[in-house]
């Protein structure tokens, strides 16, 4: 090949490379690793407040997850951080107001402090119902139903 056409020929065919190169990265999706820590906190929240909806579960800091349930329009968030002082899987609650507050108190593992532990002896879990009842809200299904 002539030298006149080699100098001509390589900044529109590094241009194409990137673009090339662009587009196959727009393309192609990134593949994703599930997170084992989100799917242990998402069960430890099923089992602890069956019935809630769980609208919102992202990793927050140092291994922490912001939380969001809602049980029949109410909202309930907070901070699962697990460790920090806890042995094993141990997890320290911080609710994000008064009610979370209250609704994570009584199901707690402690009297004192918000925290599940692990393996408790006898876990303590408040279903959507049960927090209805002791509201006197009405449940979703009876609303319809007026």
């Amino acid at each position: 090949m002539p030298r006149f056409l080699v100098g001509r020929w390589r900044a529109p065919a590094a241009i194409a490379v990137l673009l090339a190169s662009f587009g196959t990265a727009l393309v192609i999706p990134i593949p994703a690793v599930t997170d084992i820590g989100r799917a242990a906190v998402h069960a430890e929240v099923r089992e602890r407040l069956p019935g809630w909806t769980i609208q919102r579960l992202d990793p927050s800091w140092e291994g922490a997850y912001t939380v969001v349930t809602s049980c029949a329009g109410r909202r309930v968030g907070f901070q699962f951080v697990p460790g920090h002082g806890l042995r094993g899987r141990d997890a320290w609650l911080h609710p994000s107001n008064g009610y979370a507050r209250t609704l994570l108190s009584s199901v707690s593992d402690h009297r004192r402090y918000l925290l599940w532990r692990t393996d408790p002896a006898e876990p303590e879990a408040l279903s959507c119902d049960a927090e209805l009842a002791r509201s006197g809200d009405f449940s979703v299904g009876d609303r319809i139903l007026d």
